[in-house]
């Protein structure tokens, strides 16, 4: 039920700016077919006119909806390949925490819903995991390693105290990605950027810790964390199968 070797199909979940929409016009740059869910579509078709990107489909909704997402899993009656989920909320820094404590355990809840229902629903028999095993990958955040200090020490303060509610929305993301892997028949990847700027040049090389060996840097463009995530888990440049089911910290 994959599409062909050499254009893949793929969701995508925040993809209007920052990270998302670094791997989603490298995607669509190499030809790839692109679904993004949008909840203000003209925020994504204004920098990408459909006239220029026809292999770009914009679907309005909230990454909260389950049938929204489901609607962006399946093109025809072709399940995506891969899906990538970068939501994530406003950060109200004078009372220390988000706009919404749980989007991202909220958006993960929706994310797994949607894909029994693509399953259950699919036009002619439902799909299991035999015939489709999506790779879904989501960005977390450095600073939530139990295993070893993932940040430099000057961090430190500012990732347990001012950072405490987003890192716990993280926690619970990741941990409803994990625990659904093996039920609903997904390989998921992990990625945990370092702390994240607007700088988008000059390229840098971005460093790769795996598990409980995380990459310990104090920044990283969102930029440069998209390109990251399209060459080594959409494109698959290199060994993209070693991040298959792992957490994957990057970092300049």
């Amino acid at each position: 039920m994959a599409s062909s070797s050499n254009t893949k199909l793929t969701a995508f979940m925040g993809a209007s700016g920052g990270i998302g929409l670094g791997a989603l016009t490298r995607a669509l740059a190499a030809g790839h077919t692109c679904i993004a869910l949008c909840r203000t579509p003209s925020k994504l078709t204004d920098r990408l006119p459909a006239d220029q990107f026809p292999n770009l489909k914009v679907v309005q909704g909230n990454a909260h909806d389950a049938a929204a997402v489901a609607q962006c899993l399946v093109v025809g009656t072709q399940p995506v390949d891969a899906i990538v989920s970068t939501i994530g909320g406003v950060l109200q820094f004078s009372r220390m925490t988000l706009d919404d404590p749980h989007v991202c355990e909220k958006g993960m809840t929706a994310l797994l819903a949607a894909i029994s229902l693509v399953r259950e629903n699919h036009h002619r028999t439902p799909l299991t995991t035999e015939h489709w095993r999506p790779r879904v990958t989501v960005v977390s955040t450095c600073g939530i390693s139990r295993s070893a200090r993932d940040v430099p020490i000057l961090f430190v303060p500012m990732y347990k105290i001012m950072l405490r509610v987003p890192h716990e929305d993280k926690i619970a993301m990741e941990k409803l990605l994990v625990d659904g892997a093996g039920d609903r028949g997904y390989t998921y990847s992990i990625v945990r950027p370092s702390f994240l700027v607007d700088e988008a040049a000059p390229r840098r090389e971005i460093r790769v810790g795996l598990g409980d060996a995380p990459a310990v840097g104090y920044v990283i463009s969102r930029d440069d964390a998209g390109r990251w995530i399209y060459e080594n888990l959409l494109e698959g440049k290199g060994d993209g199968g070693m991040y298959e089911d792992m957490v994957a910290t990057i970092t300049w």
